[in-house]
């Protein structure tokens, strides 16, 4: 059996309504500065791995002003398909760019630290707004049970 491979999601400082993030796999490398317009994608992101993790399909779009990326999340068997995709804007064509299959551990997990490791940073509120503590602890609590169940 090949081991999934794991992703990095890496969500930067936020300055002036934009958020530097870089994906990183073995085999892979995005780096792009996300606005939160129309809606916080750090929410989004907390929202649709909430979402994942209850087997229901999802995607965050990461708005460039005008292009943007999808990134899509679902449940295959007993792994997690992510599908990144890009269009020039949100009603446009999408173009698939990557595509990865992976489990709990190697796709859910790393975006679930990322933003533990987001809400940590000292940023000015007028720059970006905060994730929302409700859907992370609620996250979290998803993220415990499941590697408790593992543990079992």
């Amino acid at each position: 059996m090949t081991k999934p491979r794991k992703i990095e999601l890496n969500l930067g400082n936020p300055k002036n309504g934009w958020l530097p993030i870089e994906l990183k796999s073995m085999d892979f490398e995005l780096e792009f500065n996300a606005s939160n317009i129309p809606e916080s994608p750090t929410d989004k992101l907390c929202e649709s791995l909430i979402l994942a993790m209850k087997g229901i399909e999802t995607e965050i779009c990461w708005n460039l002003e005008p292009e943007c990326y999808f990134f899509e999340l679902k449940q295959i068997r007993k792994g997690i398909e992510l599908n990144i995709s890009k269009s020039g804007g949100i009603t446009e064509n999408r173009i698939l760019i990557y595509e990865l299959t992976g489990n709990f551990e190697s796709v859910i997990l790393p975006m679930y630290r990322s933003l533990k490791k987001f809400n940590t940073l000292e940023f000015d509120k007028t720059d970006w707004k905060e994730i929302d503590q409700k859907k992370l602890n609620k996250l979290t609590e998803l993220v415990k049970s499941k590697k408790l169940s593992k543990a079992l």
